[in-house]
């Protein structure tokens, strides 16, 4: 393991599990991205119980960066490998960077002095879509940002359009993410924490460009749900009503119905799917339906559900 002796502005969290075919590209990306502001950036590399090459493709790259930290771990758990990650970050801003995603090339040099100057709480960013199939080039056009309040953060989260519950992506300030810990899950680890760490948040930027490219794969963890996962679905969206509460009743009905007309039927635990209808049932119909900032096709999957009424 490579260490640093001080602590510097952003730490770089690499997580990867058998990323062999995706994570030269990936770490290359990374060192482009950091291209001028190298001494400001450390990288942190975790290796979580790959059986592949991942973690000789590693300890290569490490070689070759000025401040990197790499662990080898078999958590087998998402959750509980974020949260190790961060345990091992110094940077003042932590940002994510999954194992076969990619970064704009030059992109931390404009982020890294504005982290510098600003000293914000969470800088966000809506990611690069990347479909496998369609081709869109993308380049760095420099940053530019605008100051939310707290309010305002949360409408745009849960109306789900400029900002997603992602970590990849993002820049929060690291003290943050040691005072608010992911669950022990294998997939929605970002969707239950993400309300947290907006809660927690008072000075926050959302940037009109991101650095990240997501790349939107046909076998990813969130694209084939089993019921497990689903569970795991649930008590995110729990979490996200328990931290955000009555203030966003209406929008925070938009997910949970937005749940239930996809999985219901999927749903075998007869707790949960209770769980689910009772949320549908708290929905509050006369307030729900005259919400301007509820979309019309949510209120007519409501409609449909209360006309149907659920099982």
């Amino acid at each position: 393991m490579l260490t640093m002796d001080s602590p510097c502005t952003l730490s770089v969290l690499v997580t990867a599990h058998n990323c062999e075919k995706y994570i030269v590209e990936t770490l290359n990306s990374l060192k482009k991205a950091c291209s001028g502001v190298e001494d400001a950036v450390e990288v942190v590399l975790v290796n979580d119980a790959s059986t592949d090459n991942t973690s000789e493709l590693l300890h290569s790259f490490a070689a070759s960066f000025s401040q990197v930290k790499i662990f080898d771990v078999l958590f087998r758990n998402i959750g509980k490998v974020r949260n190790f990650g961060v345990s091992k970050c110094s940077g003042h801003f932590v940002t994510m960077l999954d194992g076969d995603d990619q970064l704009l090339p030059n992109s931390f040099a404009d982020i890294v002095q504005f982290l510098q100057a600003q000293q914000p709480d969470i800088l966000l960013a809506p990611l690069n879509e990347i479909y496998e199939k369609k081709t869109k080039l993308h380049q760095w056009k420099g940053l530019q940002v605008n100051a939310l309040s707290q309010h305002q953060v949360i409408e745009k989260f849960l109306i789900h359009r400029d900002i997603q519950a992602h970590f990849i992506g993002q820049f929060i300030k690291r003290s943050l993410l040691e005072d608010n810990h992911f669950p022990d899950f294998s997939c929605y680890e970002d969707a239950y924490l993400f309300p947290s760490i907006l809660k927690a948040s008072q000075t926050i930027f959302l940037a009109k460009q991101s650095p990240y490219l997501y790349f939107k794969r046909e076998k990813s963890l969130s694209s084939a749900l089993d019921a497990d996962k689903i569970s795991m679905l649930i008590k995110a969206t729990q979490q996200m009503d328990n931290v955000l509460g009555e203030s966003y009743r209406n929008l925070l009905a938009c997910h949970w119905i937005n749940l239930a007309h996809k999985f219901y039927p999927l749903i075998h635990d007869e707790h949960e799917k209770q769980v689910v209808k009772q949320a549908i049932e708290n929905v509050s119909f006369v307030s729900f339906l005259l919400d301007s900032k509820v979309r019309f096709s949510l209120k007519k999957k409501y409609l449909r559900m209360k006309l149907r009424k659920m099982g």
